[in-house]
C-alpha cells in the first residue's frame, strides 16, 4: 500500500508558495486516525540537496517524547516522501513572543532545564542536531506547564558515522566548525553553540552580526564574538557568549596551516559549556523578575 493509499491530507502546512522543491502537508492515518506530517520532495537537477535532507532526516527517529520519529518513508524515480509523527506546538519565537517582559527569564530557565533530556538522548545515541533555530523548536501548551520539541533532523550528524555529505549549513546559528566542514569536530557544544545564537535573537529580537554581503557575513561570523546587547537582562551577557564562544581569526581560515586552524576551532569548542545541565545551572542563578510567581494549574 503506497504512502498516498495510507494517509488522509488535513491541509498544507507553511507557505507551499515559497517552497521550491517539495510540500508539506498536516496528514491522518486511515488505519488508526494518528496524525503526522507529510515530507514531499519532486526530483530534479535543482531538488537534489532537498531530497538528501529528506532522506537523512528520515534516518533520526527516536523513542522519546520531544524527538522525532519516522512513520513512513518511501522513494522513487521522481518523488521522495517522508511522514513523521506529528508534533504540536507554538514555533519558539511565536511562543516568546506572546510572554510578557517579567515572564521571560523564568520561561528560559524551565525551557533549558526542559531541553535537558532532549540533548541527553541525542548524545547517548551520538547524535548533533546541527540545525537547531527558533522554528526547529516547538512549545506545547503555556508557560505554566509546557513541553519542548525539536524538529528538523535533515542536517544531522551521528559523532561516530560522519560519512562524507555535502552539506550547507545556514548562516547565521551554526558554529565556525561546521561553517568551515571540519565536521569530525563536531559534538553537542556545536548545538550549545546555536542555542547561545537563539536565546540572544529571542531578547534582541534581530540575529547578531548580520550583513547583507554573504561573503561579509561569514567572515563576521568567524571573526567576531558574539556582541553584547541592551536588551539582554543583566548576567544574561556572559553565559550566551561561553554558549556561543568562537576563536577569533585575524587571518581568513581557509589561508591558516590545516593544523593551525583545527587547533583554533578545538579550542573554541573547549571554551564552551561542556552539556545543558551546566547552562541551565548558570541560567537558574540569574535573578527572576520582581513580581513573578509561578501558577500552576495542573
Amino acid at each position: 500500500m503506497s504512502i498516498a493509499e495510507q494517509y488522509q491530507i488535513i491541509k498544507a502546512l507553511g507557505d507551499q508558495k515559497v517552497r521550491r522543491f517539495g510540500d508539506v502537508y498536516f496528514v491522518e492515518s486511515k488505519k488508526d486516525g494518528s496524525k503526522g506530517v507529510l515530507k514531499h520532495v519532486r526530483k530534479s537537477s535543482a531538488s537534489q540537496i532537498a531530497a538528501e535532507r529528506l532522506r537523512q532526516e528520515a534516518c533520526f527517529t527516536f523513542n522519546h517524547e520531544g524527538l522525532p520519529q519516522t512513520l513512513d518513508f518511501y522513494e522513487s524515480e521522481s518523488e521522495v516522501l517522508l511522514v513523521r509523527a506529528y508534533a504540536t506546538g507554538l514555533p519558539l519565537h511565536t511562543f516568546w513572543l506572546a510572554l510578557r517582559k517579567k515572564e521571560r527569564i523564568p520561561f528560559l530557565q524551565d525551557f533549558v532545564t526542559k531541553l535537558i533530556p532532549l540533548f541527553a538522548t541525542l548524545k547517548k545515541e551520538g547524535v548533533v542536531h546541527c540545525d537547531l533555530k527558533p522554528g526547529n523548536i516547538l512549545i506545547e501548551g503555556d508557560i505554566s506547564d509546557f513541553r519542548v520539541h525539536l524538529i528538523d533532523f535533515g542536517l544531522a550528524l551521528r559523532i561516530h558515522d560522519r560519512e562524507e555529505r555535502k552539506l550547507l549549513f545556514p548562516l547565521g546559528y551554526a558554529a565556525p566548525e561546521l561553517l568551515l566542514h571540519h565536521l569530525d569536530l563536531v559534538d553537542q557544544r556545536t548545538d550549545i553553540f546555536a542555542l547561545g545564537i537563539i536565546i540572544w535573537r529571542l531578547f534582541a529580537g534581530k540575529l547578531p552580526l548580520v550583513h547583507p554581503n554573504p561573503s561579509i557575513y561569514t567572515n563576521i561570523q568567524l571573526t567576531h564574538p558574539l556582541p553584547d546587547d541592551t536588551s539582554l537582562p543583566r548576567g544574561l551577557y556572559a553565559i550566551l557568549r561561553r554558549m556561543s564562544s568562537r576563536h577569533a581569526f585575524q587571518m581568513p581560515p581557509n589561508k591558516m596551516d590545516y593544523e593551525e586552524l583545527r587547533a583554533c576551532l578545538r579550542g573554541a569548542l573547549n571554551e564552551r559549556y561542556v552539556s545543558l545541565t551546566e547552562v541551565a545551572e548558570d541560567l537558574n542563578r540569574l535573578p527572576k523578575p520582581r513580581f513573578y510567581q509561578r501558577i500552576s494549574f495542573r
